[in-house]
């Protein structure tokens, strides 16, 4: 069944501005200092908090289809919470120290979601405990996973580089849209063996394959950008990473989020839904967007803690 005009009009539309957001987000990185410092990164913070926001949402109506209860205000709120230990821990300039507080305080907020629970609701202990722990789960995916993002936003701090946290933003969103055009471009050309069937009909070996490639290219691009520009070349001489080290970043990031995507799309034949929602139309919901995202944002997240 062919797309109409009209549908894949709105679609372009959508995709271009979802493209000018993210390019805005990223020039906001270079606010000059007459501007404020810091003022840019806090601006992505504000972009970054309002997707893992909308995000949750969308994973709480999830696991209520699936039967699985959730407090679904505090799951919103957790977001924020992160954001508020972020800025805490930061004083402290150790990324470990950040990485570990944020580890300690979600589970203290599954203590606070467990008592608020056992306070305020007059379910039984066991379905209290339930929903508690279903709480969590939607604080942890995708709610922590892409607060990572936060913390590899405030990268600049732990290695004292001007503009370094923008390599790693890029690295995020080109191995992430490249995988995923790559993927849907060679699986549509090549057909050929499912991926995975029972989980997400649509997705080819041919597709992953193209998606590796397309992971790979995204890094190598970056490598480029950062190898003619002097203001990034910091990354190369200071951490000693090559074209290679790009290209590991390439393969292992297309991988991780193509385990995203069809960790999303489990979630989606699970809960028995085609889009997490219609916040953005004909492309679905923020999970939709972000789902392989997510993963990699965990990812580089490490990158950047075997680099310090």
């Amino acid at each position: 069944m062919k797309k109409s005009p009209s549908l894949f009009l709105r679609k372009t539309i959508i995709s271009i501005f979802i493209v000018l957001v993210v390019a805005a987000m990223i020039g906001c990185k270079f606010l000059p200092k007459t501007i404020g410092n810091t003022i840019g990164t806090y601006i992505v913070d504000v972009c970054l908090l309002t997707v893992a926001m909308i995000g949750v949402f969308e994973m709480c109506n999830i696991m209520e289809r699936i039967n699985k209860p959730t407090n679904k205000l505090l799951a919103f709120i957790y977001p924020i919470f992160n954001f508020v230990v972020l800025l805490i821990a930061l004083k402290f300039n150790k990324i470990y120290f950040v990485v570990l507080t944020e580890i300690v305080c979600l589970l203290i907020y599954f203590l606070v979601v467990l008592l608020t629970e056992l306070i305020t609701s007059k379910n039984t202990f066991k379905q209290k405990a339930k929903i508690s722990f279903n709480t969590l789960l939607t604080c942890l995916y995708p709610a922590f996973m892409f607060c990572c993002f936060l913390i590899i936003n405030h990268c600049d701090v732990y290695f004292d580089i001007k503009n370094i946290s923008v390599v790693f933003i890029l690295l995020i969103i080109a191995i992430t849209f490249l995988t995923d055009t790559f993927a849907y471009i060679v699986g549509s050309l090549l057909h050929g063996p499912k991926l995975a069937p029972k989980i997400s009909p649509n997705k080819t070996i041919s597709g992953a394959v193209g998606g590796l490639i397309g992971g790979v290219a995204g890094a190598m691009l970056v490598y480029a950008l950062v190898y003619n520009v002097t203001s990034f070349s910091a990354l190369l001489t200071n951490f000693n990473v090559s074209w290679w080290g790009f290209l590991i970043i390439g393969i292992i990031g297309a991988i991780v989020g193509q385990a995203g995507d069809l960790f999303e799309s489990f979630l989606k034949r699970k809960a028995q839904i085609k889009d997490t929602s219609n916040i953005l139309g004909s492309h679905g919901g923020m999970l939709d967007r972000v789902d392989a995202m997510t993963f990699n944002v965990v990812f580089m997240l490490i990158v950047v803690i075997i680099l310090l």
